[in-house]
Parts: structure tokens; C-alpha cells; sequence
């Protein structure tokens, strides 16, 4: 096997891989391409042998291409000890923050994205097409401990209700960085920027938005981030941080019909003028 490192939200990780051409992929993330890393990961990453087996028995082509698209969970396992971790959702970037569009593949997460940047053009870059990289960092008011007044303020979100003994810990900005899981479009390069706000998709016989509380995301939000293995670490750590994610930032349902209309809803809705 082929060791490579590649940075991803700011950790350092050294992967394992069968594949030379696998590399490739990885390139434009590479310590020398992507910015400095801030943690080196203890622990090489590598598919195992069972796993890899598997897949192949369930139909997976064996190739480097194959390589890269698995590496995504067991990569995302070794962020989880880092307050990282990747999840399953198109981020683009408008002003200077991150939105986060969370959908089963085929839903049309990437139609959504492309509809907005083609009635805003110029005001939505794209951080991460499909895969990006989530850093929770510590020290500064989240969401939910916010005042009234302030929490009012974000259109259509609803807050939710918690007693001050049940408040969470104090926390920054969750940081939204590209990853090298672009989708088959290979969106990608504006910059990493602060979570802002979340919007579950999925399709409806019309186009309407609603805003969620916390607990009525938390369902179908935990199905998006990546992990290998119903490993009880893991678990509980995606868990914990779905919690700090659920708090942070307001969450919407678009539920749609038909596009650009149902993108229309949103843009009034999420991305006033």
C-alpha cells in the first residue's frame, strides 16, 4: 500500500491506499496545496481488507476511483476525534456565510444549487459540490443561547425551547471547508466560511418551506453525516456534535414540487436582497 497524506479541515491525515492513481484525487488537497494543517492525525487511514471484500461482492468496481468514493467514511471516522466530520450535503456560500443543502443522493441537492446561483448570479460561490468537511470550534455564544430578540430576527426559525439547565456548552462558529467529494459536477472553490444556516430538501407534491426546530431535524439531519460503521464511539460522537449543529443555526424544509419555483420560495425566505 501507497501512503499519502492529505489535509481536510485543517487535520492532517495519513491514508493507506491500494491504488496509486488514488493520489490523484487527493491532489489539490495535499499539505502542499491545502492550507497548513493544524492537527496531525495519531492513526493512519486505510479501508480494510473485510470491507473492501465486501463491496466488491456487492458489485463495486475494483479500481481507484472505487478507493476514493469509500475512503470518504473511513476518512470522516478519523475527523470524529478531532471535532470534525463530514457530512452529506451541497455548500455554497453566500456573504460570508455557509448553507448547507442536505438531501438523499438523487433528491436534487445540486439542481437547488444551480437554480440559485442562476437567479442570483455573482452571489453564491460553492464551497463543496456534495462532501464537505464540518470543524466545530469552541468559545463564543451558539444559536440556541442567543436572546429573543436576536433568535426573532432570522426569518422563519423557530426556536427552540430548552430550560437554562439544559442550555449547551458555549461554542464558535461551525467552519465549513471543501473536501476533495465534489459530486460528479466537481463544484468547488470559494472559500470555507461559518455555518449560517441548514436546509433539509426533499421532493413534494408542492413547493413549500418550513422552518424546524431542533428535534424536528434531528432525525432526518443524523442520516447525512458519514461514518463507516455503527461503531458506539462514533455514534456517540456524531451525536454530540449533530447536537452543537442542530443548536448553532437555523433549519429549514423546502419541500419541492418543481424547480426554480420551489428555489424562489427559498431565496425570499433565506437569501432576502
Amino acid at each position: 500500500m501507497r501512503q499519502y497524506t492529505l489535509t481536510l479541515g485543517g487535520v492532517a491525515l495519513r491514508c493507506r491506499l491500494r491504488y496509486p492513481e488514488t493520489a490523484a484525487y487527493f491532489d489539490a488537497f495535499a499539505p502542499s496545496g491545502a492550507a497548513s494543517p493544524c492537527v496531525e492525525a495519531s492513526e493512519p487511514v486505510s479501508i480494510p481488507d473485510r470491507d473492501w471484500s465486501e463491496a466488491l461482492r456487492e458489485g463495486m468496481t475494483d479500481d481507484a476511483h472505487s478507493e476514493f468514493s469509500m475512503l470518504t467514511n473511513y476518512c470522516s471516522d478519523a475527523l470524529l476525534r478531532y471535532d470534525r466530520v463530514i457530512l452529506h450535503a451541497a455548500a455554497l456560500r453566500w456573504r460570508d456565510g455557509a448553507y448547507l443543502i442536505c438531501a438523499p443522493s438523487g433528491t436534487g441537492k445540486s439542481t437547488q444549487a444551480g437554480a440559485l446561483q442562476a437567479l442570483r448570479p455573482g452571489e453564491f460561490g460553492v464551497i463543496c459540490g456534495d462532501r464537505p468537511v464540518l470543524e466545530f470550534r469552541l468559545s463564543a455564544p451558539c444559536h440556541s443561547e442567543q436572546s429573543e430578540e436576536s433568535v426573532s430576527s432570522v426569518p422563519f426559525h423557530r426556536h427552540s425551547e430548552r430550560s437554562e439547565e439544559s442550555a449547551s456548552p458555549v461554542h464558535a462558529p461551525i467552519l465549513v471547508h471543501p473536501s476533495p467529494w465534489n459530486g460528479k459536477e466537481n463544484w468547488h472553490g470559494a472559500e470555507a466560511a461559518p455555518l449560517a444556516g441548514l436546509i433539509l430538501l426533499s421532493r413534494g407534491p408542492e413547493n413549500r418551506l418550513t422552518a424546524l426546530t431542533d428535534r424536528e431535524a434531528a432525525l432526518t439531519m443524523y442520516q447525512h453525516f458519514l461514518q463507516s460503521a455503527w461503531v458506539p464511539e462514533n455514534i456517540r460522537r456524531v451525536a454530540a456534535l449533530e447536537t452543537r449543529l442542530l443548536r448553532a443555526v437555523p433549519i429549514w424544509l423546502l419541500e419541492s414540487d418543481q424547480v426554480p419555483d420551489s428555489t424562489r420560495l427559498l431565496l425570499d425566505a433565506v437569501f432576502p436582497r
